[in-house]
């Protein structure tokens, strides 16, 4: 007995997802946290209030003149004299303009400070709340301290978020690849195969589900395979045995045409020969087909191919009181499956001729066309019904009553459709006002 496989549920797999990244963001806090406080220790930067500590001490005791602050000093200040002239300050642009905005005002600001000195010059500081780089240069170059340390916390949440996430994206794709996997083995109809197990209790149970897919697939094509080889047995059989009479009747008519025959005796002797001979090669078609080969293809001249076609039905026309009417334009050749195509062009002329009434005629032409060559066959039958333009082709297709489908086991249209597809061609049916037409292009 097969051991059971391990599945957990998907939100169980959803669930340890949010807790390995929520694992991950308290770890990058933590660290951000540590080296926060290793920063402080070697004062790489200014706490947020030291700021308004220098203040408070630049202004301790109400100073009666002013003295310059050094390079370490954070607020921006700036030194008015009594007509509101800048005297001194460590800043420029927008930031001078708002503290000179200040000195004329009377609100107040808790982040703002203002001192007049003895000499009747007057300072405004403005400080903030916040870390900054202890070291001058950085301080002028980037952004305030604590805005960066900030953006790098976020920066650090951000990644454990997409990292955990493509995770979680990377093990799902790998689970969901196993259903491409048997779909395309299904597809291919290769089932001798055992379906993979996913480990997650949802993705299992579509599995499953496909398992049970594959076995009655696979059981119903070994049914359909064993029920194949088996008619191909019978056809086997039944083709071998029909070589014995058919070898009989030809050798009985060669012993007859070394008789004296009167001429009509001696054409329907050769008549019988040549087509026990053809019924002779059909069978040989059978027995190779069944054993697994195929005729292979050899180059033919067109024009004495047709010609053997046209030898090969006259003599089933004029048994039916029918008329060949033949234009053979053909030339060149090709590689073809002679045996296979003549009796592919056979079945339909042999269907024209069938479908002609007596006295009436068959038109076969053969022609160069489109760079390649046509066959067209014509009678003056009632021609194909508007179900027969449509299925006529298809394998036991017996229904065009239109023709008299008596005696037909609907295999002739449908075999030279076959061998024209195999030679890379078309097979058209059609109409005219005298009777059907069956057109071949390759």
């Amino acid at each position: 007995m097969a051991k059971k496989r391990r599945s957990v549920s998907l939100s169980f797999v959803l669930l340890r997802f949010g807790i390995v990244m929520l694992g991950c963001m308290l770890l990058c806090c933590f660290l951000w946290y540590w080296l926060f406080i290793r920063l402080v220790n070697t004062g790489f930067f200014y706490n947020a209030y030291t700021s308004s500590q220098q203040v408070e001490q630049m202004l301790a005791g109400d100073p009666e003149t002013f003295v310059s602050p050094g390079e370490d000093f954070l607020a921006d200040y700036a030194l008015f004299d009594h007509n509101g002239k800048v005297l001194e300050s460590n800043t420029k642009g927008r930031k001078l303009k708002k503290l000179t905005s200040l000195l004329h005002e009377d609100a107040s600001n808790m982040r703002v400070s203002r001192h007049t000195y003895g000499d009747g010059s007057t300072v405004i500081i403005r400080y903030y709340y916040r870390s900054e780089f202890a070291n001058p240069v950085l301080r002028g170059a980037l952004p305030p301290f604590e805005f960066m340390w900030l953006s790098s916390l976020g920066a650090a949440l951000v990644f454990c978020l997409l990292f955990n996430t493509l995770w979680l994206r990377r093990r799902l794709a790998a689970k969901l690849k196993l259903f491409g996997e048997v779909s395309r083995k299904v597809g291919a109809q290769e089932l001798d195969f055992t379906i993979p197990h996913a480990g997650i209790r949802e993705y299992d149970q579509a599995l499953d589900a496909m398992e049970h897919m594959r076995d009655a697939l696979y059981n119903s094509l070994s049914s359909q395979w064993a029920a194949q080889q088996e008619r191909e047995a019978e056809i086997a059989a039944l083709a071998h045995d029909l070589k014995t009479p058919l070898t009989l009747v030809g050798g009985n008519a060669e012993l007859l045409l070394d008789e004296e025959l009167p001429e009509s005796s001696r054409r329907m002797m050769e008549t019988i020969a040549a087509s026990n001979e053809r019924a002779r090669q059909y069978v040989t078609s059978f027995l190779e087909a069944s054993a697994g080969e195929e005729e292979a293809f050899k180059s033919n001249s067109l024009y004495a191919l047709f010609d053997q076609l046209i030898s090969n039905t006259t003599a089933i026309a004029e048994a039916r009181g029918v008329c060949m009417k033949v234009q053979n334009d053909l030339n060149g050749s090709a590689n073809v499956q002679k045996d296979h195509l003549l009796r592919a062009l056979g079945n339909v002329v042999q269907n024209a001729i069938e479908h002609s009434p007596v006295g009436g005629s068959v038109y076969l032409t053969g022609s160069m066309a489109d760079g390649g060559c046509q066959v067209t066959v014509c009678d003056e039958g009632p021609g194909f019904s508007k179900a027969a333009l449509q299925h006529a082709t298809e394998r036991l297709w017996r229904g065009d009553t239109a023709r008299g489908a008596d005696g037909h086991n609907g295999l002739g249209l449908w075999f030279a459709a076959q061998v024209v597809k195999t030679h890379e061609g078309q097979l058209y049916l059609s109409n005219t006002k005298f009777g059907g037409v069956v057109t071949i292009k390759f």
